[in-house]
């Protein structure tokens, strides 16, 4: 019997992994809850075209639009904020599901800049700004891409520590590909709120995989099945709604990669031999601690802070001052002594 796999494609049936049934569940729980976190704003997924930023734009001191490659060498929606006075170090923005990079990162990229860190985000395949936008690409291409766009930053900024950090969906992705060993240029990672944790179980796989053979494209809203309350940051909540570049909703085929992506992190966790900081708030309902404790606990060099007062959401939280210093105070501890360059030794198109 054939299923709809992460890609798109099919896979055989999984076997029975053996894992316990509570976490199981718990990661089955996650993964329909970050597609049902999607639907909070309603509404679907309707293409964008990108556009040129105006002169005021290029002029400002907000991010420079650019474009990184992906691992098919397609381009993508990338933004730089410029570090002041040079940069000590450089942090990589992975978003998460839905979401786009200066949607995720645009508020604390200022601060981290005033402190010496280059900030660079990119909208990853299937969301934001791209023309793939609503395209789920299968999380393998997530994790590729992720390898390509981390060379490409390193390259720009030799000699520089490249520390990623990655939010929910981002974070699983960033994950895989560091225990994988697909990007080496990384020297150490940030995991905010990761979509992590250990099985899903055969029966939610099977129900997944029937539903992505069914109807594997239709985008289910969720709305008026549940209620998720994802931050305490209401006026945040209310311009993601308005934001017509997040991808509201989630299809069965996604819900199934969002599966794998949960699964695959977990399971090369142990693999992730460098400094990884996880940062998870303990009123998060979308990725339950309680789910991700094993995979951070399997991390070789790891550490973990728990924000009592923290959400999904957590760089946009009413408590996010706290969350933006300690990812700071992390990604300035991997300066090496004398690093700094005044911009990027290797162009790269501001768009």
């Amino acid at each position: 019997m054939a299923r709809a796999g992460p890609r798109g494609g099919t896979a055989a049936a999984p076997a029975p992994t053996g894992r316990r049934p509570a976490a199981s569940r718990r990661a089955a729980l996650a993964a329909a809850a970050l597609a049902l976190l999607a639907g909070c704003a309603g509404g679907g997924a309707a293409p964008l075209s990108v556009s040129q930023p105006s002169a005021a734009e290029a002029a400002s001191a907000g991010p420079q639009r650019f474009a990184l490659i992906d691992a098919d060498g397609a381009p993508l929606v990338a933004d730089r904020w410029p570090a002041e006075g040079g940069a000590r170090v450089v942090l990589l923005g992975v978003h998460g599901f839905g979401d786009y990079g200066p949607s995720t990162f645009g508020g604390p990229a200022p601060d981290w800049a005033a402190r010496g860190i280059e900030v660079v985000t990119y909208d990853q395949r299937g969301f934001g700004r791209n023309p793939s936008r609503g395209a789920w690409p299968g999380f393998e291409a997530l994790t590729a891409d992720f390898a390509a766009v981390a060379a490409q930053v390193a390259a720009a900024y030799p000699g520089l520590p490249l520390v990623a950090a990655g939010h929910s969906l981002g974070g699983a992705v960033t994950l895989a590909a560091l225990g994988a060993g697909g990007a080496p240029e990384v020297d150490a990672a940030v995991l905010l709120a990761p979509a992590t944790g250990e099985s899903v179980g055969p029966f939610a796989r099977a129900a997944a995989w029937t539903a992505a053979a069914v109807i594997p494209d239709r985008r289910w809203s969720g709305e008026g099945l549940v209620r998720l309350v994802p931050t305490d940051n209401a006026e945040a909540l209310a311009r993601l709604r308005a934001d017509p570049a997040y991808l509201r909703g989630a299809t069965a085929r996604e819900v199934l990669g969002l599966m794998y992506a949960i699964e695959r992190s977990g399971d090369v966790a142990a693999r992730a031999s460098l400094p990884v900081l996880v940062l998870h708030g303990e009123k998060d309902a979308v990725v339950p601690y309680d789910s991700v404790a094993p995979v951070a606990k399997a991390l070789p060099r790891g550490e973990t802070i728990l924000y009592p007062d923290g959400w999904h959401l957590l760089l946009r939280d009413n408590q996010r001052a706290r969350v933006w210093a300690d990812v700071a105070a992390f990604a300035l501890a991997q300066v090496r002594p004398a690093a700094i360059v005044p911009a990027p030794v290797v162009a790269m198109e501001v768009r």
